[in-house]
């Protein structure tokens, strides 16, 4: 950056900066009209587009009340938040929650305004330069004036509209959770089933083994060998036969 040498060199420049960021906002406003959905907030866009084109008249105006050309300087703060609102335009659908998207982006750009604004005009005012310092004051007080009618516009209507949103679309929210719980059903029944495998991966061939042969009916007997269940009521039944028997032998 080239060194600033007087306060009314810098007066200049940032003057040329300005007159950079109404150019800009002059190609952004139609956009952002044409994507509002609440009727007042896109009348507001396209009075503050007739506003913004007097806006940059003025500008231009002052510069060559002060002998001085438009430099074509960019002005990189006006482009950075242009393109912030533009990522905001992008990232949700026309409606109420689009709209305060929409407010914020401008309001950033209008408290951008407010604050160069009022330098400009108060360095000229100290200048000496009291027709400059009317000009750049009459803008300033449009630029309050638009950024308390965006405030107005949300805290009016769009924020609340914007807040309800979620509850008039309860469908998309049933779905989210539906959705929520079947993947929670499929951890859990991954998980216990992995952890199943764990044990028996862990558990001594010995221990399994028994485990196995218990489920399918088959018990240690008290020798530790193993019989069966119906094979041991089955022997129970024999004896006794044989001890009928034997008692009618007798």
């Amino acid at each position: 950056m080239a060194s600033v040498a007087s306060l009314r060199e810098h007066l200049v420049e940032e003057l040329n900066d300005l007159l950079n960021a109404e150019q800009q906002l002059i190609d952004a406003l139609p956009m952002m009209a044409e994507k509002a959905s609440q009727r007042e907030l896109k009348a507001a866009f396209k009075n503050h587009l007739a506003q913004t084109r007097t806006h940059e008249r003025r500008v231009s105006q002052a510069l060559r009340q002060l002998g001085e050309q438009a430099s074509g300087k960019t002005c990189e703060a006006m482009e950075g938040l242009l393109e912030e609102g533009q990522e905001l335009m992008s990232s949700a659908d026309p409606g109420a929650l689009l709209d305060a998207m929409m407010i914020t982006a401008a309001q950033k750009v209008e408290h951008y305004e407010i604050a160069t604004y009022g330098t400009v005009r108060t360095y000229a005012q100290v200048l000496g330069e009291r027709s400059v310092s009317k000009l750049l004051d009459q803008t300033l007080k449009e630029e309050k004036a638009a950024d308390k009618k965006l405030t107005s516009i949300a805290e009016g209507a769009v924020n609340k509209k914007a807040a309800k949103e979620l509850q008039e679309h309860p469908a998309g929210v049933t779905e989210t959770a539906g959705e929520l719980l079947e993947k929670g059903a499929e951890w859990v029944g991954s998980t216990v089933g992995g952890a199943m495998k764990t044990v028996k991966s862990v558990m001594p061939a010995g221990q399994a083994s028994d485990r196995s042969s218990s489920g399918s009916g088959t018990k240690r007997g008290a020798n530790g060998s193993r019989r069966s269940k119906s094979g041991g009521a089955q022997s129970s039944r024999n004896e006794r036969s044989r001890g009928r028997s034997q008692s009618r032998k007798r």
